[in-house]
């Protein structure tokens, strides 16, 4: 099991658990599993040479806070688009 973390997004709290699997020292590779009510919405992977467990770690963490950004922004788009089309 990973570590969790917590997202306060625009529509709710997400949750993003990153677990990392064993590569030789001095590389990273890891995953998060995003979720948003309960429900498992993504999967991403980072990997790389030269990357620390702490530079992974928070490389990783960046790139879910900015897919759940993108998931939000959309859904407001969507949103915004469907009241003028009711309008």
């Amino acid at each position: 099991m990973g570590a969790v973390h917590i997202h306060a997004g625009k529509t709710g709290d997400w949750s993003f658990t990153i677990s990392q699997s064993g590569v030789k020292e001095g590389s990273y590779s890891g995953t998060a599993d995003i979720s948003f009510e309960g429900r498992h919405r993504c999967k991403l992977v980072l990997s790389g040479p030269d990357l620390s467990l702490q530079l992974g770690d928070d490389k990783l963490k960046r790139k879910c806070i900015d897919w759940i950004e993108r998931r939000e922004a959309e859904a407001d788009d969507v949103s915004r688009s469907n009241e003028r089309e009711e309008a």
